[in-house]
């Protein structure tokens, strides 16, 4: 736990027309006062989240007996799994839950709206495992987007 008078790593000198915004004591840029605390709650936010994250970890290392030089390594996968992905199967069913959304519909009944251009639920569960779309899917996938096959195949490969 750290102490309570530790200083925080982002800080404002809150007295120039232009805020210099400092990271552990070093100048790192300038920005307008109206949003330099904002800014700062974020960052600061981030570190803490961060550091919440490598303690979690180390915890689960440590209890499973492994190596604490698995540490960073785990905190890397976490963040990367956490990250929105770009590409993949994963970011085709990220895409089917903000269609879902759009239509304003509940996870049933989009689930029977997918089902009637044949992609059931079972394939829904594999993307969003990351598991490989088969290539019959790509054209119904495309339909319930919305989109066209090529886009579909385009994040599909990572080329979107």
């Amino acid at each position: 736990m750290t102490p309570l008078n530790e200083p925080l790593p982002w800080e404002i000198d809150a007295n120039k027309p232009l805020v210099p915004v400092f990271c552990e004591g070093d100048l790192v840029g300038y920005c307008e006062p109206e949003y330099a605390n904002e800014i700062l709650d974020v960052m600061n936010e981030q570190d803490k989240l961060l550091k919440a994250l490598r303690m979690a970890c180390s915890d689960l290392v440590r209890k499973r007996k492994g190596d604490p030089a698995e540490v960073e390594e785990l905190v890397q996968k976490y963040i990367q799994r956490a990250e929105r992905p770009k590409s993949g199967p994963r970011a085709i069913a990220l895409l089917l839950a903000e269609r879902q959304k759009q239509l304003g519909v509940s996870p049933q009944e989009f689930l029977k709206f997918c089902d009637t251009y044949r992609v059931s639920s079972e394939d829904i569960k594999n993307m969003c495992a990351g598991r490989e779309v088969p290539h019959d899917l790509i054209a119904p996938l495309a339909r319930i987007l919305g989109t066209t096959v090529e886009q579909v195949q385009d994040i599909l490969d990572g080329l979107a």
